[in-house]
């Protein structure tokens, strides 16, 4: 390893050790208490090291971004859902294959989601209707299916409208109904329970939890 190379690395650390207290501050506000973890990040080999840190960085980059998108939905009545969905389910498959992961992209984004699926229910929040379309008569597609299928269609078909997410002022019963479409082109009905506040949050814990995991291996 050359000179340079060894005081780049060096310099780098240096720069992650000054960012503990801001990384700290910013995932607090979705529950997650990250001191701990990044200290444990921060002992780790350099390689292992710059994987998880540069992880933490494009995450909260991402994170700013819905930021902005829900700021411009509040001040002109964007409709940023889908677009926040996009970024969000696109980063899980990201930091997945960060983590080594490797496999189909739907695939990468179930595991992702695999630490918080059952103890939040998402596939009671996150689910196919039984109203609205009368082709809805599959029900096998699970709620990490659904996001990654809105993603897609995003992508593939530039599809950037609809609600998802329920109303933060909406009563506790209630879902949003929205609308995706399937591989085939088959228009399905969708319900979500969840916020946007509420998801991110679950969003968050997941990529924590897959943190801690990568630090055992």
């Amino acid at each position: 390893m050359s000179d340079f190379e060894e005081k780049w690395k060096k310099s780098q650390i240096v720069g992650w050790k000054k960012d503990k207290e801001e990384a700290v501050l910013f995932f607090k506000r979705f529950g997650i208490e990250l001191g701990d973890l990044y200290n444990q990040i921060l002992d780790l080999e350099y390689e292992k090291m710059r994987t998880a840190c540069f992880l933490l960085s494009k995450m909260r980059m991402i994170t700013m971004v819905c930021d902005f998108l829900d700021q411009q939905a509040k001040k002109k009545y964007w409709d940023v859902d889908v677009m926040k969905l996009y970024f969000l389910i696109s980063h899980a498959e990201i930091a997945m294959k960060t983590f080594g992961g490797n496999g189909y992209k739907n695939g990468l984004v179930r595991k992702y989601f695999e630490p918080v699926v059952d103890k939040y229910k998402l596939n009671y929040k996150i689910k196919l209707s039984f109203g609205g379309f009368p082709k809805n008569k599959e029900r096998n597609l699970s709620a990490t299916d659904i996001l990654y299928k809105i993603r897609c269609e995003y992508v593939h078909e530039g599809n950037y409208t609809g609600k998802f997410f329920k109303d933060e002022n909406a009563e506790k019963h209630v879902y949003n109904i929205f609308i995706f479409k399937r591989d085939n082109l088959e228009i399905l009905c969708g319900e979500c329970s969840l916020t946007y506040k509420s998801f991110i949050n679950i969003y968050m814990e997941a990529l924590a939890e897959n943190i801690k995991s990568f630090l055992k291996n």
